[in-house]
């Protein structure tokens, strides 16, 4: 699985995304509902319009993601791109969603490494 926390190129022409987007530090998973499916994922990386879940399965095609964090609220997601064993979501802005975000950059990031994450 390491080689799927390496981090972004930051080259003009791969990197067209809107918001920063923060890798793994830390190991962090979640239950996402893969089309009415329940399976585990990590968070290889995410950013307020989206994250990238890699599953340790082979998943097959994919048209709905909803993710459930700690706190039991459950985020629906659209699927962008998939592989064999991963899957780009899109987030809305909604307080569920930004909760979320929240909560996985919290667990995956080491905030002393980042202090711009941090609030105050």
């Amino acid at each position: 699985m390491a080689s799927s926390l390496a981090p972004f190129s930051n080259s003009k022409a791969q990197n067209r995304r809107e918001w920063p987007r923060y890798v793994a530090e830390k190991s962090f998973a979640l239950a996402a509902s893969v089309d009415g499916r329940l399976l585990a994922c990590t968070v290889a990386d995410i950013s307020l319009g989206g994250a990238r879940l890699v599953f340790d399965q082979p998943l097959p095609p994919v048209e709905l993601v909803d993710l459930t964090g700690p706190d039991g609220e459950t985020v629906s997601c659209a699927p962008l791109w998939q592989d064999t064993h991963a899957i780009g979501v899109a987030f809305d802005f909604s307080e569920e969603s930004l909760g979320l975000i929240s909560v996985c950059l919290r667990n995956i990031v080491d905030l002393d490494k980042q202090p711009s994450l941090r609030a105050g």
